[in-house]
């Protein structure tokens, strides 16, 4: 098949949001108490030099142990998503009745089963009732199959635009009722997750042309993952049928992460990652850049933003330049699947980044135990 005949899928829109409450290292360190085998609590200090977090935004009132309702003014994960949405919506200039495909990416949806949060979603940015519907329960590589079904859709039917949004609500599992079992879970390690992850969501808008001979090439151009359901990240232990939620098992309703296992598998996924995108580079990228592979080329690398520590250590390892290598999680906090789209937002509307520029996700995370993959386009 020649490119010509193959769709054009833009990136025509992107945007973000993020709380306005941060919360430093300070205040969840005073609300999560960890210690050190020996007793000591741990200091901000420690924070900064192996996580390299600064402080995280989180809606949530540590200091009465509150989240407040929806209507009260408190902010879900449905919220993060639909102000993110309605951000690139805007950017697009593109009307939520013209979506045909919405594809959500989160694991700490307004609720559970049957993805019956959606229903907020639709009423408040007003879509359409015959919008296809897809949600990715995953985690913080999660993007890279969002990505992939919203362009399996693209280059089916001509045109097409479809929203991609990966929202991140940690803080809605706050509270006092749970306090406890991230304190005192017998793992040792139950206040890491709430002390990385963090609340915020980003968005991007995609549509399908008919590719024109004479335009500049643009658009989705490759995204490809693996999964290893032999390694742990990030779980949840408790809500399915196998272990549905009883009195018996509170302490199992909270998100626990191996940040080991996470420290070992980052830079080795990281340059996975990057060899794949080595290797689809001649049949993916250069058809429509028309160049080999060169670092150089790539104007911004977005790595998942676990913490500051391991991104820094494999954009090194993989010899990225460090000016092209943005940092947010060491004021955002860890925001899952939406921390590139986040960044990406971010650099545009700095004009850090501009139309025609091509960039490069590197993903990892939880997702059918753990999950690996890239993507590229051109602005």
């Amino acid at each position: 098949m020649s490119l010509a005949s193959v769709p054009q899928v833009s990136v025509v829109g992107v945007g973000s949001y993020l709380p306005e409450h941060r919360v430093s290292n300070e205040e969840i360190l005073e609300y999560l108490r960890p210690a050190r085998p020996d007793g000591r609590l741990l200091e901000p200090e420690w924070v900064i030099r192996h996580l390299a977090i600064r402080e995280r935004r989180l809606d949530y009132e540590f200091g009465g142990r509150r989240k407040r309702t929806r209507a009260d003014g408190g902010i879900y994960d449905g919220d993060l998503a639909l102000r993110a949405v309605a951000s690139a919506l805007d950017d697009a200039g593109v009307d939520a009745t013209d979506v045909d495909l919405f594809v959500h990416v989160t694991s700490t949806p307004d609720t559970v089963t049957c993805q019956d949060h959606f229903r907020y979603l639709m009423n408040e940015l007003g879509l359409r009732r015959d919008v296809d519907l897809v949600h990715h329960n995953l985690g913080c590589a999660g993007l890279a199959p969002g990505f992939r079904t919203a362009a399996a859709s693209l280059v089916s039917a001509v045109p097409t635009t479809a929203v991609v949004v990966a929202s991140n609500c940690p803080s809605g599992y706050f509270g006092p009722e749970v306090h406890d079992y991230y304190y005192q879970h017998p793992s040792g390690m139950g206040w890491l997750a709430p002390m990385m992850f963090a609340d915020g969501a980003g968005a991007v808008v995609f549509r399908s042309i008919p590719r024109e001979p004479d335009c500049a090439p643009k658009g989705l151009l490759s995204v490809r993952y693996e999964t290893d359901p032999d390694v742990t990240l990030v779980t949840y232990p408790a809500g399915g049928c196998l272990n549905h939620t009883s009195e018996a098992n509170l302490a199992d309703n909270v998100f626990l992460m191996d940040g080991a296992k996470v420290a070992e598998v980052f830079v080795p996924l990281m340059m996975r990652n990057f060899e794949m995108l080595k290797e689809d580079w001649p049949t993916k990228v250069k058809p429509t850049t028309g160049t080999d592979f060169d670092i150089d080329s790539v104007s911004r690398w977005y790595l998942h933003q676990a913490n500051g520590v391991v991104v820094r250590q494999a954009a090194e390892m993989l010899g990225l330049p460090p000016e092209r290598v943005p940092i947010g999680v060491d004021r955002y906090g860890n925001t899952s699947a939406s921390s590139t789209l986040i960044l990406l937002d971010e650099d545009r509307r700095a004009g850090r980044v501009h139309e025609g520029d091509l960039i490069a996700f590197l993903w990892i995370g939880a997702g059918n135990g753990a999950m690996n993959g890239y993507s590229t386009m051109v602005l």
